[in-house]
């Protein structure tokens, strides 16, 4: 039988005594404010492969229900739902191969040339970095330099399938705003953080999702970074400026759909050139997007099974003493 992930795994990444004992008490203490929640991740993380190989490239998965997740709406038995409703997609839609590779390193999906010959990478991560942001997360490269992040999660919305955008990031380096500006004229107008909308806006639309779920200002999950003023990026006025609505929660939303074709017939002629090659490169990238999501992949499968402990299991999850300090 293979052996059991409990709260104690999420520790082993942990370096030094003092960090391993402030972590440990820190997770028991979340986790004993959290029972039925901390019950429920258990038997979920325990329920499939897929979650035993991701803890193992990231321990710290553990610790995902604890922490601010996606959104500061979200309280932590839905932090749980929500990771939950994303990983039964990803076994659904046979996602998990790409997951696990995904999640061992980044995967280069494919490339588009700009107007200067620089090319531009669609670039996949899983699990890490960004965790508290997402499940996935894409970026945009520049010759291999980063110019934009986005980080995001397939959960059930209130009217079906919905993509969540916890994070929508620039380069952190010095030259990362003339990075934007240069990847801006190279990609005909197109500015990196609306074509990472774009390209979500049609997956999302390709796997069935009604609306993106997009976190406010006042949600956001990076606390540390903001209290120190390291956070400047305005979510809201990029949301409002793509005409999102505003929800009671504080985040928005704004519908799932296909990329669309520019109306020439509102277009200056002087400018149609330049708006038909933005919307082929935009085409370009979608396209990369969507089949580097197709392979490698597994058979579609029901979902991951919620597994009922046995008395056997039950015995030997009483016996771990990270696990029984947490239930406490």
């Amino acid at each position: 039988m293979a052996q059991l992930i409990t709260l104690r795994t999420g520790l082993a990444a942990r370096d030094g005594a003092l960090s391993w004992l402030r972590d440990s008490l820190k997770l028991s203490l979340r986790a004993s404010l959290n029972r039925r929640t901390t019950v429920g991740w258990l038997q979920l993380l325990n329920s499939h492969p897929l979650y035993r190989e991701l803890v193992q490239i990231y321990p710290m998965m553990v610790y995902k229900v604890y922490r601010p997740y996606l959104s500061d709406a979200l309280n932590c038995a839905q932090r749980l739902t929500v990771i939950e409703d994303h990983y039964r997609f990803v076994l659904r839609h046979g996602l998990g191969p790409l997951t696990v590779r995904a999640a061992r390193a980044p995967m280069i999906l494919g490339d588009v040339e700009g107007k200067s010959g620089r090319r531009y990478q669609l670039e996949m991560h899983a699990v890490a970095p960004l965790e508290r942001e997402g499940e996935l997360m894409l970026r945009l490269l520049q010759d291999g330099e980063r110019v934009f992040s986005t980080s995001f999660v397939f959960f059930q919305g209130e009217r079906g399938m919905a993509l969540g955008v916890g994070c929508m990031q620039g380069p952190q380096d010095d030259d990362g705003q003339q990075r934007i500006k240069e990847a801006t004229r190279d990609l005909h107008g197109l500015r990196p953080k609306n074509l990472m909308v774009y390209l979500l806006r049609q997956l999302g639309h390709a796997y069935g999702c009604d609306q993106l779920r997009l976190v406010g200002n006042a949600n956001r999950t990076a606390r540390t970074a903001l209290r120190k003023g390291k956070v400047h990026a305005d979510y809201d006025a990029l949301w409002q400026e793509l005409d999102a609505q505003l929800r009671p929660d504080g985040d928005y939303q704004l519908a799932c759909a296909p990329l669309a074709e520019p109306d020439m017939a509102t277009i200056p002629s002087k400018k149609r050139s330049e708006y038909r090659k933005r919307h082929e490169t935009l085409q370009a990238l979608a396209a990369i997007l969507q089949a580097g999501l197709q392979a490698p992949r597994l058979m579609p499968v029901t979902g991951a099974p919620v597994r009922d402990f046995s008395e056997e299991t039950a015995v030997e999850l009483a016996q771990d003493a990270g696990y029984h300090s947490a239930l406490a």
